[in-house]
């Protein structure tokens, strides 16, 4: 037992984790220092393995029973999506968003009287699309809001429905904004808006919460509505175009509407445990752990491998590497499907991409220590080098 704790602590595996972080550590600060590495910094920079798991959640992910989308496709005349709106409210959904803004008149007189028409009668359970513009970095806030033409003047409760971040670098949207807190009063966003309008959802302000993709959603066409108002009634609704170019987003499911990415924000805001992202440190340490196991495990294969080194097959193994991969490759996935296991049903996320990145050059500063040792143990006589369970010109 004394042996095989000594073994299991020896300061060998010690080291060779700690040469792996090492590696990694001036690996990350080459590519972060040098304009060489500019385009794998930006890959990296909207790089999250959580893309990963949610893609794999997808595919077995329940279709929603509360949310409900209706799509206007490419309809432009403003009298046509109006009686949409009136329709839909009509058949008394929980709360109805409306993810389209209508910035000026437009068209004939009697598409823009049927659209305030609209407004000015739809109840309080529908939310309005705005958008928040010109961020003001001084006070950490966006100066104004850009709102359809018939919205201050009627009063009409609203959300503001941006996506991406002040910068408008057009990464893929893993976050939602919550509210602001801004010179004209505190103004939801439009997924918060429209939760709030079914239950007193609390939020905190200035703040993003990870969008919730593991669920799917009925899509309703707006030529459809009154064949379908088992989806509407005691529903939330969202309506908007499923069609528009210039409303689409790079999401971990892939490119999505603008509307269909407000349809998951709001999922998220009534029904999601914010997901809890493990701290740097406690990420270092998880790691450190894994490694630390995968490193024992690596050298007990050497070991076994070395027992039968007369053997042909294990000849083979030994010189193809070809245990050495599969035991890799094993672990790896353990690894992950462990990480994948905590991400769904516990809503914690831990790095897999730091984690994957250290188990698979541990094998590197495996042969870097080794090599060292062989190397200084031919002229030195230290302590370290005749302890170390790889010298090989012990005495």
């Amino acid at each position: 037992m004394k042996k095989t704790l000594k073994y299991i602590f020896h300061i060998d595996h010690l080291l060779i984790t700690v040469l792996t972080f090492v590696l990694v550590g001036v690996g990350y600060a080459a590519v972060m220092s040098f304009p060489i590495f500019d385009p794998l910094k930006d890959a990296m920079s909207d790089m999250s393995m959580t893309d990963y798991f949610f893609s794999l959640a997808d595919k077995n992910s329940d279709v929603n029973q509360d949310i409900t989308i209706v799509d206007i496709k490419d309809e432009a005349n403003r009298g046509k999506i109006a009686r949409i709106i009136a329709t839909v409210d009509s058949l008394e959904p929980w709360a109805a968003g409306v993810d389209i803004t209508f910035k000026g008149i437009k068209g004939t007189p009697e598409e823009n009287e049927a659209l305030l028409e609209a407004a000015l009668n739809t109840s309080d359970k529908v939310v309005w699309a705005t958008q928040l513009v010109d961020y003001d970095f001084d006070k950490n806030t966006y100066a104004e809001k850009r709102s359809s033409f018939f919205a201050e003047e009627l009063g009409l409760k609203e959300g503001f429905s941006n996506l991406d971040d002040v910068n408008y670098n057009h990464k893929t949207i893993r976050k939602m904004f919550t509210l602001v807190d801004g010179d004209k009063g505190v103004l939801a966003s439009f997924p918060v808006a429209v939760a709030q309008t079914v239950d007193s959802t609390e939020v905190k302000p200035n703040k993003k919460l990870t969008i919730d993709f593991k669920t799917k959603f009925v899509v309703v066409p707006f030529d459809s509505i009154k064949n379908n108002e088992e989806l509407i009634k005691d529903h939330i609704v969202l309506v908007g175009s499923t069609t528009d170019e210039g409303d689409m987003w790079k999401t971990p499911l892939g490119k999505m509407p603008g509307v269909v990415l407000q349809a998951y924000s709001v999922y998220t805001v009534r029904d999601h445990n914010d997901i809890h992202y493990a701290s740097f440190f406690v990420n270092l340490l998880i790691a450190f752990v894994l490694c630390y196991l995968f490193e024992l495990l690596v050298d007990l294969q050497n070991r076994w491998l070395t027992s039968h080194q007369n053997e042909p097959w294990a000849i083979f193994l030994s010189r193809s590497y070809l245990l050495l991969r599969v035991v890799t490759i094993v672990f790896m996935a353990l690894v992950t499907w462990g990480i994948l296991l905590l991400f769904i049903h516990h809503s914690s996320y831990v790095d897999a991409i730091l984690i994957l990145l250290l188990l698979g050059l541990l094998s590197e500063a495996r042969n870097i220590y080794i090599g060292a040792i062989w190397a200084l143990s031919k002229n030195h006589n230290w302590c370290i080098l005749k302890n170390s369970l790889f010298n090989t010109n012990k005495k």
